[in-house]
């Protein structure tokens, strides 16, 4: 899918980047000069453009997007932000794994089941910023 895919790539999420790379025989180079402000760096890898840590960017991006404002410093959920603005149609596919790490009670609310924050990004992508949507899990 990475690769046949035409168009911008982002990749949300160190186990999911670190299946991709095995799976394409890629390396991931993460950014340690380049972190965000509470969020773990990001990452490159060959064919996409932006690798992001997962839940806690798309958290902060789902926020964003309903808010109706821009992050103002350069970050991972800016370059995702951005992207969606500039993007008409966005294509989301979400792995239905449960990540175990995220189901600890005493994580904070924001820390919301993927699919959950997948179904506030994409309301907000459709409904504020009128792009089509086409939402798939694997």
């Amino acid at each position: 899918m990475i690769d046949n895919f035409i168009g911008r790539k982002v990749i949300c999420g160190g186990t999911t980047a670190n299946i991709i790379a095995r799976e394409l025989d890629r390396k991931i180079e993460t950014n340690w000069k380049k972190r965000d402000r509470g969020l773990p760096p990001t990452s490159n890898m060959e064919g996409v453009d932006l690798v992001t840590e997962g839940i806690l960017t798309l958290t902060e991006t789902a926020s964003y997007l309903e808010s109706d404002e821009r992050p103002e410093t350069a970050s991972s959920v800016r370059e995702l932000v951005e992207m969606f603005h500039e993007s008409d149609i966005i294509d989301i596919v979400v792995g239905t794994k449960v990540n175990e790490a995220h189901q600890d009670p005493n994580l904070p609310v924001d820390l919301e089941i993927r699919r959950n924050i997948i179904k506030r990004i994409k309301n907000c992508l459709e409904n504020k910023l009128l792009k089509k949507v086409n939402l798939q899990y694997i």
